[in-house]
């Protein structure tokens, strides 16, 4: 069985595009767990197998160093997983969970190859959009919740639209980053495509909605990806509206520090959050697991001296090294080092640039604001999964052949 016929391969495709938009903007459509759980797998991974075993396995794909670089960090989770008898869950879980990941990956690297991905964002930071404005209206205009400082940060911190379930991202974090990977490729499209009259202003209109959603989330971890993302994708884009935009918000961030100088010092004050203390409890812990690594997928425990618990390290890089030791952080610096390497190489094609700032944006959530990267589709598959596999789709030429990408 191959893709070489031309209707096969265009419905194969088709259903993977079809598949990742419901993986993403399920995550706003749906209100129930379960079922998103099962459009996710039959939508999307169902398909994706199929046309991995049609391309036969597409070996091309893997013949680089992130590649390679992501299939030893999958073997090495799913043989920590099954072999582990500290593993958090079942053999079988760690399993389906590397098949997903390797499945989801390369759905988005063979649809960046072909350049249907830019379809399948646009579509989904369209609904993303939609429903950030959906949220601010219905959050203050219809009902009517004050719109204050400290009415927001006191308990009115943006993550779910509040009407029958939809939009719930579970917490102001999470939307925070989901929003605001959005947020960086509208901003993508408002540099790099140059768009003009009606295009341009529905997509200023789109990210003024998700960047007033982020805002009001009172992420600072995601204020700082967008940050971290938006300059690496000004900075490096040759484009002349770029530099307008760099002038335009340092000006902006002048003029905001100034108005709400009394808010800034108050956050400055909440510093982190104290994660400070639970970092801290890390380090003293590091000699008992920096080795092998306490076990894949379990809790980093932590009570704080008033009596709250947390249960992960409030750092991706720390949990990560908690659960699998010294061998699966370092496998999981090489995969992102592998595609810095291979963007940074590539940054004079725009694709690369956009996906270049997503890496970025997800590098810098992942300091204090991502807790697991391996386990059920989530938000957090969005801010870090897909921007590896469109880093892993680029290709250094229209001249190569296959699924040939670096």
């Amino acid at each position: 069985m191959t893709l070489d016929h031309p209707r096969l391969s265009q419905a194969g495709f088709v259903l993977l595009m079809v598949g990742l938009v419901a993986q993403i903007s399920g995550l706003l459509l749906n209100n129930d767990g379960s079922r998103y759980a099962t459009q996710t797998h039959w939508l999307l991974f169902a398909p994706a197998l199929l046309v991995l075993l049609a391309e036969r396995l597409a070996l091309p794909l893997w013949r680089q160093p992130c590649s390679l670089a992501l299939l030893a960090l999958l073997g090495f989770v799913a043989v920590s997983g099954v072999l582990r008898t500290d593993a958090a869950h079942s053999p079988g879980y760690w399993l389906k969970i590397a098949l997903f990941l390797l499945l989801y990956t390369f759905a988005v690297a063979r649809l960046t190859q072909l350049k249907r991905i830019d379809k399948v964002l646009l579509i989904t930071a369209t609904v993303a959009a939609g429903f950030a404005w959906l949220t601010l209206i219905h959050q203050f205009v219809i009902l009517d919740k004050p719109l204050s400082y400290d009415a927001i940060r006191s308990g009115g911190r943006l993550f779910e639209l509040g009407w029958n379930g939809l939009a719930d991202l579970d917490h102001p974090i999470i939307a925070g980053l989901y929003y605001g990977f959005f947020s960086l490729f509208l901003l993508h499209l408002v540099v790099e495509k140059e768009l003009r009259g009606i295009p341009l202003t529905l997509a200023l209109a789109g990210l003024a909605g998700l960047l007033m959603y982020l805002l009001l989330t009172f992420s600072r971890g995601a204020w700082f990806s967008l940050a971290a993302g938006g300059l690496t994708l000004l900075l490096l884009s040759p484009k002349a509206r770029a530099r307008q935009l760099l002038f335009i918000g340092a000006l902006a961030l002048v003029v905001m520090a100034i108005y709400f100088w009394p808010q800034i010092q108050n956050e400055w004050r909440i510093g982190t959050s104290r994660r400070d203390l639970i970092w801290l409890n890390w380090l003293e812990r590091l000699p008992e697991f920096w080795l092998l690594g306490e076990g894949p997928g379990q809790d980093l425990v932590y009570r704080y001296p008033w009596g709250d618990k947390v249960l992960h390290a409030h750092s991706l890089y720390l949990q990560l090294w908690y659960e699998y030791g010294i061998a699966g952080i370092a496998l999981f610096l090489l995969l992102l080092a592998t595609l810095l390497m291979k963007a940074w190489r590539m940054r004079q094609d725009a694709s690369a640039r956009i996906a270049l700032s997503l890496l970025a944006f997800a590098m810098v959530a992942m300091i204090s604001d991502v807790y697991a990267v391996f386990h059920r589709p989530s938000p957090y598959w969005v801010i870090l999964w897909l921007p590896v596999g469109l880093i892993m789709g680029l290709k250094r030429s229209e001249g190569e052949t296959g699924n040939r990408s670096g």
